[in-house]
């Protein structure tokens, strides 16, 4: 519930918010640009990515099915199953020795087909070094292709061009190697809407350059997270709970998957609905009544928090 984190979150600002010092040295920032500017980027990067999927020519490759189930429940989506193909496809075999969760991806609308169209001489092993070049792991290999199957559609140059950017913009090696792993979906966006991303964090909360560096490090999916969403926890943020804008950078900086986070699942506010927790049970009963009725937390926990304060 808002009005609870509310009240948590303007308690312990004294503990969360003590002065955290970040280099400011005269380094090469990132240029802000506005507000108007990103509103072409606003939609979620999903939706990118099912564009990219749509498939120009039907696929010789047909998907496994049960003929019995198909005809009982027409209804019924057939299934993908890789099984009846990796006996016969080298691609397929050398995935799964780099540890790719082929369960997973047959799962997904459209992948099967097109990983069974790739050769892996010809398609794969050049993305896959390159990868390990810019700082993903030989053991990371499987999961990354697991979450991200269509940056095997990604060009080289293309790839290569947006590690440069990063290198441009004073990013670390240590730092380009955590912003691959743990977004594999940003060496297929363009330099030109990364800069828009970074340039909007740096002008919105008033960031130097090495403080831009450390959000992307530290969170690299978050630059690359639905905007209206981000925008809508910024209004929370600070108007709601009332942050004033250096603390507001602070909690971002320290933690910024809240900026990533949906509205909690207690945040009711219709007395006729489940969930919904009244002002009133907020200030009275015991401690343990709250923790157990309304906070749905453990005295233990409520304990740790208060030592916070």
């Amino acid at each position: 519930m808002f009005s609870l984190t509310r009240t948590f979150l303007r308690a312990a600002r004294p503990s969360w918010f003590s002065k955290q010092q970040f280099s400011t040295k005269d380094l090469p920032t990132v240029q802000p640009v506005s507000t108007k500017s990103l509103e072409d980027y606003e939609n979620d990067l999903e939706s990118q990515f099912k564009q990219m999927l749509r498939v120009e020519s039907r696929s010789p490759l047909e998907p496994v099915q049960d003929p019995s189930i198909v005809d009982t429940h027409p209804h019924i989506r057939p299934a993908f199953n890789f099984a009846a193909y990796v006996n016969k496809s080298e691609s397929l075999q050398h995935l799964v020795k780099l540890g790719v969760d082929l369960h997973k991806l047959e799962k997904r609308k459209g992948i099967p087909q097109f990983i069974l169209q790739l050769d892996f001489e010809r398609d794969m092993r050049e993305h896959l070094k390159f990868l390990t070049e810019v700082g993903v792991p030989l053991e990371g290999l499987g999961e990354f292709v697991t979450k991200n199957p269509l940056i095997f559609k990604e060009d080289l140059g293309d790839m290569e061009v947006r590690i440069n950017y990063l290198e441009s913009k004073r990013f670390l090696p240590e730092q380009i190697s955590r912003i691959v792993c743990k977004n594999p979906f940003w060496l297929m966006i363009s330099t030109k809407r990364i800069d828009k991303r970074l340039g909007y964090f740096q002008k919105t909360f008033k960031m130097m350059g090495d403080e831009v560096r450390l959000l992307t490090a530290k969170q690299p999916r978050i630059i690359t997270y639905n905007l209206e969403h981000i925008r809508q926890n910024t209004f929370t943020v600070r108007e709601e709970m009332g942050f004033e804008p250096e603390e507001m950078k602070q909690l971002l900086l320290s933690k910024p998957k809240l900026w990533m986070m949906s509205e909690l699942k207690f945040a009711q506010y219709d007395p006729r609905k489940e969930l919904y927790i009244s002002l009133k049970s907020l200030v009275e009963g015991t401690d343990e009544e709250f923790v157990r009725d309304v906070a749905r937390s453990s005295m233990e926990c409520y304990t740790s928090y208060l030592k916070t304060l």
